[in-house]
């Protein structure tokens, strides 16, 4: 399978346009977390898995969940893991695609944020923390493994960031408004506030993992 989405219980002024304009036209099917998954029922898609802990949803609202989706997973709110890290090793149990689309994973909580944005030091995720995508009104996230890239303008956003989560050998950024010739440094630096020339920027690292971020200012 292509692509996946993941709805997670974030607040909904951080949700992108197409979440309410136009969410019937996205592919994939959904999971959703916590009232991530009431979102999805109100708007027409019916998710896959809905799984979390519900302690912010009612009863009356865990019941029509249980009776409209077809998986309903509920875990006590004493957990290892986070409502986001559960809908992502199920995904990939249960669909092992090769995008997973994020929605609602940068607001709301610090706490939570921080959670998603190390998960690519979780073994769990070793083998696909690459092929997670964030998505939010005014940011989206993708995480690199070792290599070269080519990233590409996507429509909407002004900035883009490199941050090296951990220790970086050798990142070079080119074709961007600020160039990085050649860094390496023991622990996390975020490049931010650069930009796009053209349509693409290339970049690449010999060792570490690298976020790169796409942002625009909020309304």
């Amino acid at each position: 399978m292509k692509r996946v989405n993941i709805l997670l219980g974030g607040p909904e002024s951080e949700y992108p346009d197409e979440l309410s304009q136009s969410i019937k036209a996205i592919s994939g099917p959904w999971i959703g977390a916590d009232r991530g998954s009431l979102y999805l029922l109100a708007h027409g898609i019916v998710p896959e898995i809905a799984i979390g802990d519900f302690d912010s949803i009612s009863k009356k609202e865990q019941k029509l969940l249980r009776e409209s989706v077809p998986v309903f997973e509920k875990f006590p709110p004493e957990k290892d893991d986070t409502d986001s890290e559960l809908c992502l090793l199920s995904a990939r149990e249960k669909f092992n695609a090769q995008e997973y689309y994020v929605y609602g994973a940068t607001g709301g909580r610090i706490d939570h944020f921080l959670v998603n944005l190390f998960l690519p030091f979780d073994p769990r995720f070793l083998d696909f923390y690459d092929k997670l995508y964030y998505k939010a009104a005014t940011n989206t996230i993708r995480f690199f493994k070792p290599g070269r890239y080519t990233v590409y303008h996507e429509n909407g956003m002004k900035y883009i960031a490199f941050v090296n989560l951990g220790p970086v050998t050798h990142l070079k950024i080119l074709d961007a408004k600020y160039k990085l010739e050649d860094f390496s440094a023991g622990h996390p630096v975020s490049w931010s506030s650069n930009e796009f020339v053209g349509e693409t920027i290339d970049f690449g690292f010999q060792s570490g993992i690298v976020a790169v971020i796409q942002s625009r200012d909020g309304k």
